[in-house]
């Protein structure tokens, strides 16, 4: 039994007995670091018309007539992303696909004074137009904000043409693309999937 046994042992191959398992990381980024701050991607300009329409009022069933206010003005509204984070970069062929950051508002919003238009009037009865556009004019911000959220969408494809352009250049600084080389680079932001095939490069450097 036992010079069976030792048999046995001797005809196994010795790489099987003596073999390794190894693993080769097959996705590594490159890891483009920032020094913080913000980043401004896109901007959206519209011209906006404020109307506050104020409650109606009566005496003794007499209707005292109406007040109505509006602001119009150019606003701009701003668009960024935090650099205070790594940026991953894979590499598809001759082009690079990078995961940003995600789009956010600048607040508050900004307006041009210089086109600001206002208008108040109320009715035979009532003597609160002034305050009545008083009243518009302290909402105006946090209804700029809020329509901020609603411009998001359209400055999109804006931010991810700015980001893209700066990607470029920070590869083409950081010698992995040689300058005057035709590439393109595609941004992922946040809760869009990434394209498929992409490879990597094991390096990494430091925005300064």
């Amino acid at each position: 039994m036992l010079l069976a046994a030792g048999l046995a042992w001797t005809l196994r191959p010795k790489d099987q007995a003596a073999g390794r398992v190894t693993v080769t990381a097959a996705d590594v980024p490159v890891v483009m670091h920032t020094s913080g701050g913000r980043l401004e991607v896109a901007t959206v300009t519209a011209t906006e018309l404020f109307r506050l329409d104020a409650p109606p009022r009566t005496f003794f069933g007499i209707d005292l007539g109406s007040t109505v206010s509006q602001v119009r003005v150019k606003v701009v509204y701003r668009y960024h992303i935090e650099m205070a984070k790594e940026w991953p970069i894979r590499f598809q062929g001759a082009g690079a696909v990078v995961e940003a950051g995600a789009v956010k508002p600048t607040l508050p919003v900004a307006f041009d004074t210089a086109t600001l238009e206002k208008e108040t009037r109320s009715g035979w009865g009532r003597f609160d137009k002034h305050q009545n556009l008083f009243e518009l004019e302290r909402r105006m911000t946090p209804e700029l904000d809020r329509r901020s959220l609603g411009y998001q969408g359209l400055a999109l494809e804006a931010a991810r043409r700015s980001v893209g352009d700066f990607v470029r250049t920070w590869l083409v600084k950081e010698r992995f693309w040689p300058a005057g080389t035709a590439t393109t680079v595609q941004v992922v932001f946040p809760g869009e999937p990434l394209p498929a095939a992409t490879t990597a490069r094991p390096a990494s450097a430091a925005v300064p």
